[in-house]
Parts: C-alpha cells; sequence; structure tokens
C-alpha cells in the first residue's frame, strides 16, 4: 500500500520507489534497444520473396542439344532438379521428417522442445547426435551466408518465424525437399534419386527414400559412393525413426532394411560422349552472348546446329587418316616397360577386369593395352588381359623407329625384336584383313594408300579378321600407337550456314584445342582460290588469260625459290590450268601483278580476320588462316557471293519458356508453319548482303569444281556426287607442316586439315595434300552424302555469263585428237 504522506514513508519505502521507477526505466530503455535491434536486424534480413518464389530462381542445369534432341552437355554450378510437392512420395516425406523435424506441423519455425531434447542427448553422449534446427530454420538458414555466429543464429530465427508467417507449411517443406544438397553434386531430393539409383521420384523404394533421407544431416560422411557400410547403417536409424514416429510398421521396417544396396552405374560424362569441341565452342559463345554466370545458373536450353551422325563420321576420318600417317612415320616406342613382375601381374590384373573374356571379339576396333610377353624374330605373344594372342611380323613391319630429323616415311622393319622386348606394354587390336574401298587417281597417290595399307590401316575398309594363326591357334593382333600428328574436319551447311560437325581434334581429353576455331595455320595453295577470284572480279583476267609458267626469278638477295609439283615447266598456261593443277610459278606472277594489299583488302571482305603479310608469300598461303573463315569465305562463292555467318546456336531458351534468341532459318526442320513465316520475315529484313559479284562468284566455283573433275583434287570425286574445292600444302623450311582440302558439294562445305602442332617433324618428303587431308576429307563426304540427292555444281548460272569450247592448252580453237575445256566468261 502506498503511504499517503511521503514524509513517513521512511528508508525502505524511498528504496521501493527508486528500483520500481529504475526498472521501469530499464524496461522502457530494453524495449528501445530491442526494437531497434529488431528492426536493423529484420532489414538485414533477405528479401522474403527470393524464398517464396524459389522455384522460379532457385539456379538451374543448362543443357546443350544436338539437332536431333541429344543432350551434348549439362553446365551447373549445383545440379539440380526441381519437383513439385505432390510429385515427391509420401513416404519419402515421411522420411525426412521423422528423422529431422517431427514436429515440423506444429511449431511456428523454433521448436523450442526439439532444441531441449537435442541438447540433452547431445551432452549426455558426448558428440553431436541430434541436431535442432528445425526444417524451416534450415530453409532460412540457405538464404542466409555459412557463417557460424550468435548474429548469424539470430538472423536464422527472425527468418524463420518470417518464413512460417507468410508461407504455408507445404510450401516451406517443398522448398527444402528441392534446396538441400544430398552430396555427389545433388541438391534436391529428385536429383539424388537420379544421381544414387538412376530413378525417377516415384520409382523411389522405401529402404531407398531412407537412404536418401538420411543424407541430410552429414552427405560426405554417408555417402552410399563412398561409405557403403556406413550409409546402410544410417538408412536402418532413419527407418527405425520412421517406425517411431508411426510412418511404417516394424514389418515395414524389416523388409527395407533386408533390402540390399544398389546404386545405379554412374553416368558416363555427356560432355565427352558426343562431340566435345562442339560442346564447348557452344559454351564460350553462349557465355559471350548471355554472361557466364547465365550459363551456369538460369537452367537455359541451348539448341545447336551439331548432328551427332555426322560428328561420329568426321572423328572416325580423322582416327583413320591419322593412324595412317603416324605408322608410317614410324614407332616411338612401348606405353611402358615392365620390369618387374609383380608390376607385369598388376597390370593383367587390372586389363582382364576391364575388358574381360571377350577382349578379341568385343568391338574389333578398339586398341586395348597388352603385355608383350614372349618375343622372336618373326613373332611376339601378348596378353590383353585374360587372352593371349600372337603378334606377327606383317602386322608390325611398320615400327621402325621414328626419327624427327628426317621426313622419309615408310621404312620396315625385318624382325619383331627390332621394335618391342618381353615386358613392353603396347596397344593392339584384333588384326584385320585389308580392302581398301576407295580408288586410286595416280600413281602417287596409289603408292601412299599402298603403304598405308601396309601400315595397318583399314577404318577405310571393311573390317574382317584375320583368322587365328595356324600353328599355336592364337588369334593374331596388329601393333598400334596414339598418334601423334593432329587433324580437323569443320562441315557446314553453306545455304544456312548452321555448322553440322566441328571436330577440332582426334582426342579431347588429350588437347582441348580447337583447330578448327582456335588455331591459325597456313593454307598453303588454298589461298590461291582467294585471290584466283579477286583477279576474275576485274576486267583484266578472265578464265582463258594467258599467264607465264617460267622460273622464278628472285629479288636481289632473296633466298626464297618456289617450284611447281613436280618441277614442271609448261612456258604459258591458261588461268584455268594453273589453278585447278595448283601451279606455284603462274599464280605468284598473277599475285604480283593483282597487288599484295588488293589480295588482303579483298580477304578480309571475304571474312578473315588474322594477321595477313602482304609479300609474295602470300601467294602461296605463307600467312595463318583459321579453318572456319576459310570456310565461310568458299561459302560465299558457293552461295552465289551472298555472306554468311556460321550458326552454332539455333535457338536459346530459359527455364520459365522464354525465347532469348533464335537463329534458324526458314528451311529448319523443327519450325511449325508460324515459325517459318516468322523467320522468313526476319531473313527478309536481315537478309544476307551482296559481298562478290554474283558471276565472280559462279567463275571461281566453276574452277574448283573442274580443281575435282580434272585437276589436282580427282579423289574428292570419288564420294559419288557433284563436288568442288581446292586442296594446299604448307611447309616451314623444308618441312611438310599443314595439309589442307576444302571442298563442297551441293549441301555442303567441309574443310580438312592435317598438321603438326609443335612443328617437331615433316609429315613426309612425298607427302602433300593428296595423300594425307583430300583422302579424310573423301572418306569422310563419302559417308555424308550417302543416299542424298544432290545437284550440280555451280548452283546457279546468273544472268551475263557466255561459255566457249576451246582448247584446254592454248585457249584457242579446238584441235581434234586434243583435251578441250569449257571456259565461262562475263559478258
Amino acid at each position: 500500500m502506498w503511504v499517503v504522506n511521503p514524509a513517513r514513508a521512511g528508508l525502505f519505502g524511498w528504496l521501493v520507489r527508486y528500483y520500481v521507477f529504475a526498472a521501469a526505466c530499464i524496461a522502457v530503455v530494453l524495449g528501445y534497444v530491442g526494437v531497434r535491434v529488431y528492426r536493423a536486424y529484420d532489414a538485414a534480413l533477405p528479401d522474403i520473396a527470393g524464398v517464396e518464389q524459389y522455384d522460379a530462381l532457385a539456379p538451374g542445369v543448362t543443357r546443350i542439344y544436338a539437332v536431333d534432341g541429344s543432350v551434348l552437355a549439362e553446365l551447373a554450378r549445383e545440379h539440380r532438379a526441381y519437383a513439385p510437392i505432390d510429385e515427391i512420395p509420401d513416404r519419402l516425406i515421411q522420411a525426412f521428417l521423422s528423422v529431422e523435424d517431427r514436429r515440423f506441423f506444429t511449431h511456428a519455425g523454433l521448436d523450442w522442445r526439439g532444441l531441449a531434447r537435442a541438447t540433452l542427448a547431445n551432452l549426455r553422449s558426448g558428440t553431436v547426435i541430434q541436431g535442432g534446427s528445425t526444417i524451416t530454420q534450415q530453409v532460412a538458414k540457405g538464404f542466409l551466408s555459412d557463417e557460424r555466429t550468435l548474429d548469424r543464429k539470430l538472423r536464422e530465427a527472425l527468418l524463420s518465424l518470417r518464413i512460417e508467417g507468410r508461407l504455408g507449411k507445404w510450401r516451406i517443406l517443398e522448398i527444402y525437399l528441392n534446396k538441400i544438397f544430398l552430396g555427389h553434386g545433388a541438391y534436391g531430393v529428385a536429383a539424388a534419386a537420379s544421381r544414387y539409383f538412376g530413378k525417377e521420384l516415384h520409382e523411389l523404394t522405401l529402404a531407398e527414400a531412407a537412404l536418401i533421407a538420411g543424407l541430410a544431416r552429414a552427405p560426405s560422411r554417408y555417402s552410399p559412393i563412398a561409405s557403403p557400410e556406413r550409409a546402410l547403417k544410417r538408412r536402418s536409424v532413419v527407418l527405425q525413426d520412421m517406425v517411431e514416429a508411426g510412418a511404417i510398421t516394424p514389418a515395414e521396417r524389416d523388409a527395407a532394411d533386408d533390402e540390399p544396396l544398389k546404386l545405379a552405374a554412374q553416368p558416363p560424362d555427356v560432355f565427352r560422349l558426343r562431340a566435345p569441341y562442339y560442346a564447348e565452342h557452344v559454351r564460350r559463345e553462349a557465355g559471350l552472348r548471355f554472361g557466364e554466370a547465365a550459363v551456369l545458373q538460369d537452367g537455359l536450353q541451348i539448341e545447336t546446329a551439331a548432328n551427332i551422325e555426322m560428328g561420329a563420321q568426321a572423328h572416325a576420318a580423322i582416327d583413320s587418316a591419322l593412324r595412317r600417317i603416324d605408322r608410317r612415320q614410324g614407332w616411338r616406342g612401348p606405353v611402358a616397360h615392365l620390369a618387374d613382375e609383380t608390376a607385369r601381374a598388376t597390370l593383367l590384373e587390372r586389363t582382364a577386369a576391364e575388358y574381360g573374356d571377350d577382349a578379341m571379339t568385343a568391338d574389333p576396333q578398339r586398341w586395348r593395352l597388352a603385355l608383350v610377353t614372349e618375343v622372336s624374330a618373326k613373332q611376339a605373344k601378348v596378353r590383353v588381359g585374360k587372352v593371349e594372342a600372337l603378334l606377327p611380323l606383317k602386322k608390325m613391319a611398320w615400327a621402325s623407329r621414328y626419327d624427327r630429323n628426317t621426313g622419309v616415311n615408310d621404312v620396315k622393319i625385318t624382325r619383331v625384336d627390332e621394335a618391342i622386348e618381353a615386358g613392353d606394354v603396347v596397344w593392339v587390336r584384333p588384326a584385320q584383313k585389308r580392302r581398301s574401298v576407295i580408288a586410286e587417281i595416280d600413281d602417287e597417290a596409289a603408292a601412299a594408300e599402298s603403304a598405308a595399307n601396309d601400315s595397318g590401316d583399314t577404318s577405310a575398309g571393311a573390317v574382317a579378321l584375320e583368322p587365328p594363326d595356324e600353328a599355336t591357334g592364337l588369334p593374331q593382333v596388329e601393333l598400334g600407337q596414339m598418334p601423334r600428328v593432329e587433324a580437323a574436319i569443320y562441315t557446314m551447311a553453306h545455304d544456312t550456314g548452321e555448322v553440322e560437325a566441328m571436330e577440332g581434334g582426334l582426342d579431347y581429353d588429350r588437347s582441348q584445342f580447337n583447330r578448327t576455331t582456335q588455331a591459325c595455320r597456313q593454307p598453303g595453295s588454298v589461298f590461291k582460290a582467294i585471290y584466283y577470284a579477286l583477279a576474275l572480279d576485274g576486267g583484266q583476267y578472265t578464265m582463258g588469260s594467258v599467264l607465264e609458267d617460267k622460273p622464278y626469278v628472285p629479288e636481289p638477295g632473296e633466298t626464297w625459290n618456289p617450284q611447281n609439283i613436280g618441277q614442271t615447266l609448261d612456258g604459258k598456261v591458261l588461268l584455268r590450268t594453273a589453278l585447278i593443277k595448283s601451279l606455284n610459278l603462274p599464280s605468284i606472277r598473277l599475285f604480283v601483278s593483282l597487288g599484295a594489299d588488293k589480295v588482303v583488302a579483298w580477304a578480309r571482305r571475304l571474312g578473315f580476320t588474322t594477321e595477313l603479310i602482304a609479300d609474295r608469300a602470300l601467294s602461296l598461303g605463307a600467312s595463318c588462316v583459321r579453318t572456319d573463315e576459310l570456310s565461310r569465305a568458299f561459302s560465299i562463292f558457293v552461295r552465289g557471293g551472298s555472306w554468311v555467318d556460321p550458326i552454332y546456336i539455333r535457338r536459346v531458351i530459359d527455364k520459365r519458356g522464354q525465347l532469348l534468341l533464335d537463329q534458324r532459318h526458314p528451311l529448319d526442320a523443327g519450325l511449325d508453319v508460324a515459325g517459318r513465316l516468322d523467320r522468313m520475315a526476319a531473313l527478309a529484313v536481315h537478309g544476307p548482303r551482296q559481298v562478290v559479284d554474283d558471276r565472280t562468284a559462279f567463275l571461281i566455283t566453276r574452277l574448283m569444281r573442274e580443281v575435282v573433275t580434272a585437276g589436282i583434287g580427282g579423289r574428292a570425286s570419288q564420294i559419288g556426287v557433284p563436288a568442288g574445292g581446292k586442296s594446299g600444302t604448307a611447309s616451314k623450311n623444308a618441312y611438310t607442316t599443314d595439309t589442307w582440302f576444302v571442298g563442297f558439294t551441293s549441301r555442303h562445305m567441309t574443310a580438312a586439315w592435317m598438321g603438326d602442332d609443335t612443328y617437331e617433324r615433316s609429315l613426309g618428303d612425298e607427302d602433300a595434300s593428296y595423300t594425307t587431308a583430300t583422302p579424310m576429307w573423301t572418306q569422310f563426304m563419302a559417308g555424308v552424302v550417302a543416299g542424298i540427292p544432290h545437284e550440280n555444281l555451280p548452283l546457279h548460272r546468273p544472268p551475263g555469263i557466255s561459255s566457249r569450247n576451246v582448247d584446254a592448252r592454248t585457249g584457242e580453237e579446238p584441235v581434234a585428237g586434243m583435251p578441250s575445256a569449257t571456259l565461262y566468261f562475263k559478258d
């Protein structure tokens, strides 16, 4: 009771008043500070909309697709697969609730009873055996930093309360089950089901659902891949928790506990599986267009022009051609030499596990590691895993010692022990009979092809196996090695610009350098087609112009002394003859008369961006160019002079279905009627510009057609449809370093290149494009054109072109019994 007269309150009364007043002041101050602190924390919390819209904002997996819908690559910082709550099985939900948050549907975001129970259990055990965070807190934690401080815990609690007040329980649970990390790159239950069991969510068994739920606590510790026994023990804990929570019966628990662990085989890396050079180029281009963050997070659907079958054909042609030239250059030695018996036994054990019992019959084109066990003069015995085989001299006669200082190819050995010894580890495959499928054009080409066949290449022919050795009954094998030289093939549909195949090298794992878009190599005589087109574009030269074919006269102090192939000299030749026979001397004189600067400017007009040195050596392709730009220039000619950009990405759609990019041609088979009309309208507004007179384009295309029908590119005619193109061979000092054939049909432009990345050794003193790049182009294109109708070349004859039949040697009136040719002229 308060004292009416303060004077009578005494000391005690005054003390009571003082403390009451002080407490009231402290309460006011604390309340004020609390409000300020709450507001400060509240302002620092992430926007609740980011949590609410997680399904739309969550990082996605960007996928790159080939033209047939095959996946070329999956790109993401996190592998996620979002599943709505109604697609998540009840058993899986109950598993997570039982082990992570049994009171989820009754608490308001913070479970004080659960926290107290977990704290007591952890104190009793001396370690952390239970967590105190609710599912709502775990969701909140995912939108905050990873620091372990009291400040972050307070923000986590506040955000949990806010989430509970804004989102319903089922929505919170959906976000949790899709956001949680479950090990091995899997975020969310759908990704985990696919990663560990190769299943959709509805296909999971109770045991599998329990195992996935058990990963939530510690994905690495309980990983079924790294620690299967520990994962099974954790699964048992989850199943028991489900019994205690009333989610399953003891009988169901026991049945699930007895289920063996059956993990899905790890899927192959799709990036390397089909077209890695193409996929990586598209990844780079998409990164430049949309940003690297978008490519790795926005779940883009990138549709490309890549043709998987064509890419496989390009790879096979490259492998065949490189193994052919590589064997002809000689043997670089075994993969390894194992002198120790223990090491040999280990190798045999591992190869037996890898190759199985059918090492000699399954996939006979595959190369396998073998251990050499016995060697004599005429044969060697090898073991390929569990299988013993015979390596006869005739299947390794090519294996003379490699010499980087010579350009002499096709040296043979006469004894097996000149090349290998017992304990060597070598590459072998089942010995195959030889049968060339490409007819020979001339004696030099025939000799090169014969040498290639003797060296063991069969990729361009039949694959019938040699019978077992008559004396021993052992299967026969042939010796091989990984090629040192590189090659590339680049193919585009010149009417649309879509790049259908891009093989930038033999083996992406060995070298990620894409030689079709990143390498700058000398084109050799391929470049002649560029400035011959310039000559025909003006009024000074025609197909019938006469050029001097005389020895080159060097300038004072000049050491350059070019000659024609075979050192021929005809005195005077037609411009037509000089190009289709690829004569160097008249071509140099033509180049000089045109002017080096004008040639460079013309090349820029055709899209070349690399450095072109304006000197006489450019007449023989001494400046480097890129394969894709060379292909574009030739495509401009075939198209009648109109510009074309190579198209790799046809269309890009984001994860919300929004169209970000559409570069499809109206002829694209994937377009519906409305889409086709839209693309036709776009093409009409932004159509290709004319960069070369259509008559000039016709004339140079016609000449390159004759390169194949009557000139140095005759081997390309073996594909069976009309083709044109230009070959080229480049050298560095006395070494042949690069060979090319850039050719076309009425549908495709294909560039084939072969060369030495390091310029270590000449491809061969007697080798040129007609023994290397042109056969590779021909093998590839024969498969591409098979069964597809093609038109004649050039595709169109524009107005203002006339023709005349002449003597092919002089350009005068035809002479009976002498070769004649049809020349075309601008009116």
